[in-house]
């Protein structure tokens, strides 16, 4: 949520020469919706199902850099299964900073409707909830105060490529 997944994994997937996959993306190319849409009428679980397909699709192919949907990573059905078919990246950005970057990110993400007030403290629970699943993954990189180009340098240079 707002670290910087997309745009830092499309550059380093620029610079790896290999092809990108947002996760989001791809579910609203393929349900031709927003996800906010699919989200508010059909209800989260549905939504979890059609991102879950899209794992599996997505986790058989290799050579790639994805990004996964911030609610993808926690949850232990996933975890072992991402871990095997690739390198896992979390990307850290301290709550302060993340603060800034929802209000300004938030319009269009239905886990943030209503009141700042009431988004802020949503977002603060699923950050706090999902913190030590993220931190399960193989490479963390903090993004804070950095670019997405700083980010998506970072994330090779650790990964040694």
């Amino acid at each position: 949520m707002c670290a910087g997944k997309t745009t830092a994994g499309a550059l380093l997937a620029r610079a790896l020469r290999r092809p990108f996959r947002d996760s989001d993306a791809l579910l609203r190319k393929k349900t031709g919706e927003r996800l906010a849409v699919i989200i508010r009428r059909d209800g989260l679980g549905a939504f979890r199902r059609l991102e879950a397909a899209l794992v599996k699709e997505l986790s058989a192919r290799g050579g790639q850099v994805i990004a996964l949907g911030g609610g993808v990573y926690p949850s232990r059905r996933w975890e072992g299964l991402l871990k095997r078919t690739g390198e896992t990246v979390f990307l850290h950005c301290p709550w302060p900073e993340l603060v800034k970057r929802l209000r300004t990110e938030r319009p269009g993400r239905p886990l943030l409707d209503g009141t700042w007030e009431r988004a802020a403290a949503r977002a603060k629970k699923l950050y706090e909830r999902r913190l030590d699943f993220y931190r399960r993954a193989g490479l963390t990189v903090s993004t804070g105060g950095t670019t997405p180009a700083q980010a998506a340098k970072k994330i090779k240079r650790a990964l040694k490529l």
